[in-house]
């Protein structure tokens, strides 16, 4: 006992240089990563292909985006517009940009940007460096897209970026310490403003701190971000953050549930039981066993654990979990990741120490493949959710209205799809009061 407590002090006590990335990594490994980029591409595009050939507005890209942006009406203050309570500068950038754009066109726009978004995050940590066995930075970016990234929404609308980007920024900072002064500067930028795109960002502070404890070479820029999210947390309104929901025995329960069952297991095992907790642990104590020499794993495995944990915290201790009064996915998404993004570093770290690597290698390819195509399939949501019939031609008749004099004629046209919330509902010629409203020309849809 005595000899670990040892062995765990040393992990604090040797800040050891952060290097994930061989220097000749991308060299040696273009055509890999070329291929895995066009493969998921290739399927990301096969798995929901309805939502690409007929791209919707769903949720809240009607309510707080295309609704709020539509007529470019507003000016750059209306970055800080935050219905929830916090700001989602990102978001509500690319939202106003859009708003220019054909209105038959938006939707595509939405779409095409999220999933953009979405393949950047996923292939992250491919091309790092964390991951070495080749067989392991292929199949990455397909278990972290596919049951990762648990929704289709994901890809498909600006709403669920605030969770997506605060993934990328995440995963970025795994990336080895760039030398260049120049270029950490625009990386800080970039760093900063997806800090400003959503809750979750908070998340960058455990993480900075535990590279700082751990490692040596990327300091400067760590704490250069926590300063930033500390900024951008003094931005969130009071009323979100329920610290005190921390002394709850509930609360407790409950996080221990999502943490073993929803999390780690990712919810193929049924409710939450002792059975759960001895084997999870079991095999979490065999792992560390047989990696108790491999330092760099025993850290990371830490960060991950750690930033698991805080990716549940920020929703349990917010007042999110009164409001909705259940677990959504989106509450799980960024926990779910890392946990993917852990056992895929824990698969990769036993194949250094193989002699046959690369043929453990595709096994455990093999097997990770199985096991995305059975949760795909257990679970449509991840794939595809219903189409909204009749959008284009009610964006159609948008367009056309929007070719008549409206404003000359002081009138204006009330267009809403469909009776229900979170709907395209935008008005069409003089926006105010005393216009005269052409009643007859309200159009209304419903929705599959």
């Amino acid at each position: 006992m005595n000899k670990l407590f040892l062995q765990f002090n040393q992990l604090f006590r040797n800040r050891s240089l952060y290097s994930v990335r061989e220097k000749h990594f991308w060299y040696e490994n273009r055509w890999l990563l070329l291929a895995t980029v066009v493969t998921f591409v290739v399927a990301v595009f096969w798995r929901s292909w309805q939502h690409y050939v007929n791209p919707n507005l769903y949720f809240e890209d009607n309510s707080h985006y295309f609704n709020v942006f539509y007529g470019h009406m507003r000016d750059y203050s209306s970055l800080l517009y935050n219905p929830n309570g916090y700001l989602n500068i990102i978001n509500n950038l690319i939202a106003k940009w859009f708003s220019y754009c054909d209105v038959r066109l938006q939707p595509y726009l939405y779409t095409y940007f999220s999933t953009g978004v979405v393949i950047l995050t996923s292939v992250s940590l491919s091309f790092s460096g964390l991951y070495k066995n080749k067989y392991v930075i292929f199949i990455a970016p397909f278990l972290l897209g596919f049951s990762g990234l648990n929704h289709v929404f994901y890809y498909i609308t600006l709403t669920y970026q605030i969770y997506v980007l605060v993934i990328l920024l995440l995963t970025l900072l795994f990336w080895e310490p760039i030398k260049n002064n120049l270029l950490v500067f625009f990386q800080f930028l970039f760093l900063s403003l997806l800090i400003w795109s959503g809750p979750y960002s908070v998340l960058t502070v455990p993480v900075a701190g535990c590279f700082i404890l751990f490692f040596r070479g990327k300091t400067k820029l760590m704490l250069a971000l926590i300063v930033v999210t500390l900024l951008y947390t003094m931005t969130v309104n009071e009323s979100t953050i329920w610290l005190q929901n921390i002394l709850e025995p509930n609360i407790i329960k409950l996080w221990l549930h999502l943490l073993v069952s929803s999390v780690m297991l990712m919810d193929l095992a049924g409710s939450y039981d002792l059975q759960q907790l001895l084997i999870v642990s079991g095999c979490g104590a065999l792992v560390l066993y047989l990696l108790r020499k491999d330092t760099f794993y025993l850290k990371m495995a830490f960060i991950f654990f750690a930033l698991m944990n805080g990716a549940l915290a920020t929703y349990l201790l917010s007042k999110k979990i009164a409001l909705y009064q259940q677990v959504l996915a989106c509450h799980l998404v960024i926990a779910q990741f890392f946990w993917l993004a852990l056992v895929l570093l824990t698969v990769d770290r036993f194949l250094l120490k193989s002699r046959a690597g690369q043929v453990w290698g595709a096994i455990a390819c093999c097997i990770i493949s199985t096991f995305i195509v059975y949760d795909n399939v257990q679970v449509p949501d991840k794939r595809k959710v219903p189409l909204m019939d009749g959008l284009s031609a009610f964006l159609e008749e948008i367009y056309n209205a929007e070719q008549l004099p409206l404003v000359e004629q002081n009138r204006q046209i009330d267009f809403q799809y469909g009776d229900k919330l979170l709907r395209p509902h935008v008005i069409v010629g003089v926006k105010n009061p005393n216009a005269e409203t052409v009643k007859e020309s309200v159009h209304r849809y419903n929705s599959k």
